[in-house]
């Protein structure tokens, strides 16, 4: 791809740099000083130090999955709180098998898209800024997939907004397809100060630049259609808005502000009146613990349906008082007690060291039951150690 607007003052070129490790992460600029010689002379008595990195004002994502493939359109803006022209050096983590299918950055409201260049370079401009910085948090980005692009000018006090779209194959694992959108790469780089020296400054006032927000809002929409039924469409990270459309579509958004946690997103794909997804983690020398989720197709006829009978159980050791745990188990479990139908039966066990019946037995889940359980699951409070 050529440029397809040019201007005496603008210069942009990206290059993809593909090594051996992969992952994708939030993309991030590195400034350097671009115009203090004839044309921005600094005043006295004291310059501006440069942060190490931009902050960023906004993350927009915007993903379609078919199937295990998904096509990520990310639009970000950067923000420039310096009275200095700047030159960025941006960097992106890309996934594994993912291919770019555009980059492009907006200047005076007009968008223009970049050209490829080679990884050689790439990876030579990113050791020389490592060298030259000596900043630990750009090591996060040593070794990974990146993107990198020359960005100028970025004039001062205002935004940049980049786009990158790219497209990439979602692993599944047992009957789980996972997607992730890291935001926690290059937090260091915000998180520890270590500012840029601008030139003619002395030694005494190069002093450290904490950047005011290392995330403003992050928001995104992601639509997913499958070859299969969907099922369990989860996300762990992140408070979710689902909206689901027929038995092989879904639409999710969400939106967050400070939060740079990474977006996951889990999906099952499922022909069977049931889909079952299993998701494990353990580390080395350390119990490991499972997520095991099972979810019914939605067009489940009246006639289908059968009753049930079910015991939930709720930890209330002096553990669940922390955080707010107790209050979200309650109301989690009042829900389920809630959503019971005529016909079923259920029971209630908590434990603190020991384990407690509402009734020894099972009861019918009619009006008078579900009271019973709804009285007896809002008395429940933490105890113990």
């Amino acid at each position: 791809m050529r440029l397809k607007k040019s201007a005496s003052f603008f210069c942009l070129l990206f290059v993809c740099l593909l090594t051996a490790v992969s992952a994708n992460a939030q993309g991030v600029i590195i400034p350097i000083p671009c115009d203090f010689r004839p044309c921005h002379p600094i005043s006295r008595p004291r310059p501006i130090p440069i942060p190490n990195a931009l902050p960023v004002k906004s993350i927009e994502l915007d993903t379609k999955i078919n199937g295990q493939v998904a096509t990520t359109h990310v639009e970000q803006i950067f923000r420039n709180d310096t009275p200095y022209t700047l030159e960025g050096t941006y960097f992106f983590p890309i996934p594994e098998t993912a291919s770019i299918v555009e980059f492009a950055i907006w200047e005076n409201g007009k968008k223009l898209v970049g050209e490829v260049r080679s990884r050689e370079e790439a990876r030579r401009i990113y050791d020389e800024i490592v060298r030259r910085q000596k900043d630990p948090g750009l090591l996060e980005y040593a070794g990974k997939d990146l993107f990198q692009a020359s960005i100028f000018p970025i004039p001062p006090n205002s935004d940049k907004k980049l786009e990158l779209t790219y497209t990439q194959v979602l692993k599944a694992e047992s009957g789980t397809v996972a997607y992730r959108y890291p935001l926690g790469t290059g937090r260091n780089l915000w998180a520890n100060p270590r500012p840029i020296p601008v030139p003619m400054m002395r030694e005494d006032e190069r002093t450290p630049v904490r950047n005011n927000q290392k995330f403003g809002t992050v928001s995104g929409k992601i639509e997913i259609v499958g070859k299969e039924a969907l099922r369990n469409v989860y996300s762990p990270s992140h408070q979710i808005d689902l909206k689901r459309k027929g038995e092989t579509a879904a639409s999710v958004s969400f939106e967050t502000s400070g939060n740079d946690n990474d977006f996951q997103l889990f999906y099952g794909l499922s022909s069977g009146d049931f889909g079952m997804s299993l998701l494990t983690y353990r580390e080395t020398n350390k119990d490991g613990y499972f997520l095991l989720m099972l979810s019914p197709k939605d067009d489940i006829a009246e006639k289908e349906l059968v009753n049930k009978d079910i015991v939930f159980v709720l930890d209330t050791s002096g553990s669940m008082a922390e955080e707010g745990k107790m209050e979200k188990a309650r109301s989690a479990l009042l829900f389920g007690i809630k959503t019971l139908r005529d016909g079923d039966r259920f029971n209630v066990i908590n434990f603190a060291g020991e384990e407690h019946l509402m009734e020894s037995g099972l009861i019918a889940a009619n009006g008078s039951g579900k009271k019973r359980g709804e009285d007896f699951v809002g008395k429940l409070a933490p105890t113990g150690g």
